[in-house]
């Protein structure tokens, strides 16, 4: 199957919105659509922070992946940062006929047009659906792919 991949716009924006909620909820975070309107809503129209892209089966979007671009000071460039993809289990299904395949191959060109030398991402340890995936993408890399082995931290900076 093939999926119509877009840019999430301002007329758009409200349908993908219950899949940002789906998301955060397979991360166990609590959803605000009146925050996520905002904050998503920051990368409509314009991209100096990022993009959002929709997949689209006829008029119903099914999934959606966002990308950040952020500075990496040990190779003192910016590069795309892969921060969310998120498919509809009923639209997932490998490297031909998955949505998530699809939304993978859109940022990765959308990143290379504005001239990011790569894409990083990370996923969940339990996510085995996910690194299924991401295992199958890094195989299309003009070069070869990698995982990595870094440990990522988070540190609350809300008052005590």
């Amino acid at each position: 199957m093939t999926y119509r991949i877009e840019r999430v716009n301002a007329s758009t924006l409200d349908q993908v919105l219950p899949l940002i909620a789906e998301y955060q909820a397979f991360y166990e975070c609590e959803s605000d659509e009146d925050r996520n309107r905002v904050f998503f809503g920051e990368l409509v129209e314009d991209d100096v922070h990022g993009l959002q892209l929709a997949a689209w089966d006829g008029d119903q979007a099914v999934g959606f992946v966002t990308l950040y671009w952020v500075r990496t000071s040990t190779r003192a460039t910016t590069v795309a940062l892969l921060n969310d993809l998120y498919v509809r289990p009923s639209h997932r299904g490998g490297r031909e006929k998955g949505a998530g395949a699809e939304l993978m191959r859109s940022a990765a060109s959308e990143a290379a047009a504005r001239g990011y030398s790569s894409m990083n991402w990370e996923t969940a340890p339990d996510n085995y659906s996910g690194q299924a995936l991401y295992d199958r993408f890094l195989t299309e890399a003009p070069t070869p792919g990698s995982k990595t082995e870094w440990f990522h931290y988070g540190y609350p900076l809300t008052a005590r």
